[in-house]
């Protein structure tokens, strides 16, 4: 990657020695787009002044986090995946499982953010466990990875001022009302586990049935996005299904074991 400057690269491995964030991982142009807003933000006129800015105050580096990581969501954000996943991709990892007697699901939301994507796949779930007879008898575990942890402690606290849930969900199924918010209930609660994770590193679990990681691949370079897409088909069950955002194209697939599903959504499937 092209680096401007010498003290742009001191401020690169400053943030990897000390935070462990590997910067070079991020396309150059977004990447001084995105350092620049905290720069202005803060009355930075160079890299080096920002530099001496993180040393002095630590807490910025969860700003700069932030500003990377753009932890913009909702509830079903993109509801035409969602209503795939809904109609087609849970019921068969669901009669997938349980043909081979096997009651349980592992998913996986890399970069969650504030929570509202794993819970609407627990949600999605429940409901699917609840048509095919009951949930007791299943074990479910989705695991939501986020690099912020200010995006994570929101997300463990379940709690939302809106809720936009798809047709024929009802609210009152998922939530309770707590004062002018909405409270996850307990039950959907259990199902998700939030971990500090960087995507970019070796994934924390194995033998998922499906994992979710959208608008994430496009901050990295090529190389990067490669070595990410061959660490998901190595922790996806065979017929697993990985869900990429919908700018996100696998256009360099060959040698990925990988088929879609849905190409226009971005839904492929482990062969």
């Amino acid at each position: 990657m092209e680096l401007q400057g010498a003290d742009f690269e001191l401020l690169v491995r400053y943030l990897h020695k000390t935070r462990g964030l590997d910067l070079n991982q991020y396309k150059p142009n977004y990447l001084r787009r995105r350092i620049g807003v905290r720069m202005r933000a803060r009355g930075c006129p160079d890299y080096h002044s920002y530099l001496h800015l993180l040393r002095l105050q630590p807490e910025e580096f969860n700003h700069l986090i932030d500003d990377l990581t753009i932890n913009v969501t909702e509830f079903f954000r993109d509801e035409d995946v969602f209503e795939e996943l809904r109609r087609a991709v849970i019921p068969s990892l669901i009669r997938d499982r349980k043909d081979m007697g096997i009651l349980n699901l592992r998913m996986w939301s890399a970069g969650c953010a504030t929570g509202e994507e794993p819970y609407s796949l627990a949600m999605l779930v429940r409901e699917a466990l609840t048509r095919e007879g009951g949930q007791e008898s299943w074990n479910v575990r989705i695991l939501a990875t986020d690099l912020d942890e200010g995006a994570l402690a929101k997300a463990r606290k379940g709690r939302y001022e809106d809720v936009k849930l798809l047709d024929g969900m009802s609210c009152e199924d998922h939530f309770v009302r707590a004062g002018d918010c909405y409270q996850v209930r307990e039950e959907l609660a259990r199902m998700v586990k939030f971990l500090r994770h960087d995507v970019a590193n070796q994934p924390p679990l194995r033998h998922f049935d499906l994992i979710l990681c959208r608008n994430v691949l496009i901050y990295f370079e090529k190389e990067r996005q490669r070595k990410i897409l061959e660490s998901f088909c190595e922790v996806l069950r065979k017929g697993g299904m990985l869900v990429l955002g919908k700018s996100e194209a696998i256009l360099f697939g060959e040698g990925l074991p990988l088929e879609p599903h849905q190409r226009r959504l971005r839904i492929y499937r482990r062969v």
